[in-house]
């Protein structure tokens, strides 16, 4: 077992991002926090500039059809030129590769009330759309946080708990320590395992399939640099390698940062603002792709294409029903589908 460390990294460009409360150690505080910062956000307009309105008609489909979903076969064409991309497909060698041609939502379970009592007993009683609110108000300052923990792994042994140095104090302190995994891994090749210091609001009011997490009384130290001890998880799910946009995003909610992550270029706006029916969004689509289709190579884009997957799987085995991150999903499949398709010659 191979074990790293990861950190988060807050954005500079966080425009539109509403202003946070600073959330003491004392748990009533907490709920205050999100119950101040929710109010906020609902005193402004709801259909704010990162509302999403893209859905692919067919991403909807359950997971339970009867009838197999569509896909589309990718014929690579091992000459072309690729822009140089990060590991996420470099065991891929064959010529050929089946995609699905949408990619279909499961149909989620009710996130229970006792995930959230266990890790916020004074939450239980508040609605969970309240308490997503207030969070998406104070998570960016908890990613910032998060941006500023540094731990080191003592050994090839997963402890049960991690010393962890915390260099930002502005707002919460991380409550737990994710080890996160892949089931998919040869018999030769030893298992990689990324440590990623968590919230556990953050995941236990989004993730319906989360296991409860155990007890975290991790205190707030009195100076910036000091040394907590958190609880390690091991977290299993199907691709680790997009696990820091998924749990990024769950703590911002910007569509914007996370397009911007899974495409090879920032994606125009009216592509998840926009009716995605209309002729505008339409011919921008297009435009758009064919772009991505003569700029970058099919590899390159089929690279693209497998984070969003494995964003997807991740979602899926997670049990994430928030629209706005399967707005990005849908635009970011449609978007390297169609480049996809144009780069091959493939008619959709």
């Amino acid at each position: 077992m191979v074990l790293q460390t990861t950190t988060y990294v807050r954005r500079l460009d966080s425009e539109n991002t509403p202003p946070a409360t600073r959330l003491a150690n004392a748990k009533p505080k907490v709920r205050n926090g999100i119950q101040a910062a929710s109010r906020r956000r609902r005193a402004r307009a709801t259909g704010g500039s990162h509302h999403p309105r893209y859905a692919v008609e067919h991403a909807k489909q359950k997971s339970t059809s009867k009838y197999p979903p569509p896909s589309i076969n990718i014929e690579l064409s091992r000459s072309s030129g690729d822009v140089e991309m990060s590991d996420s497909t470099s065991a891929i060698s064959m010529s050929t590769v089946t995609l699905p041609r949408y990619l279909s939502r499961p149909a989620f379970r009710e996130l229970s009330k006792e995930t959230i009592s266990a890790v916020a007993p004074e939450l239980a009683d508040t609605e969970l759309s309240y308490i997503r609110e207030g969070l998406q108000c104070l998570g960016p300052d908890m990613l910032q946080v998060l941006a500023g923990v540094k731990a080191e792994p003592i050994s090839n042994i997963l402890p049960k708990e991690l010393p962890a140095v915390v260099n930002d104090l502005s707002s919460d302190m991380p409550t737990h320590m994710l080890a996160v995994y892949s089931r998919q891994v040869s018999a030769t090749t030893k298992r990689r395992v990324t440590l990623f210091p968590i919230h556990n609001i953050i995941l236990a009011a989004h993730c319906a399939n989360l296991p409860i997490l155990p007890t975290s009384n991790v205190a707030r130290p009195e100076t910036a640099g000091s040394s907590i001890s958190v609880p390690v998880v091991p977290l299993c799910i199907p691709a680790p390698e997009v696990f820091p946009q998924l749990s990024t995003f769950l703590y911002t909610k910007r569509i914007d940062h996370l397009l911007a992550s899974l495409l090879p270029c920032p994606a125009p706006q009216q592509l998840y603002r926009d009716d995605p029916a209309s002729d505008s969004v339409l011919d921008l689509l297009q435009k758009f792709t064919s772009k991505l289709a003569t700029t970058y190579g099919d590899k390159a884009l089929l690279a693209h294409a497998m984070a969003v997957n494995g964003l997807w799987r991740n979602a899926c085995a997670l049990g994430i029903d928030d629209e706005k991150l399967w707005c990005a999903l849908d635009v970011a499949w449609e978007v390297l589908i169609t480049a996809l398709a144009i780069s091959t010659g493939k008619q959709l």
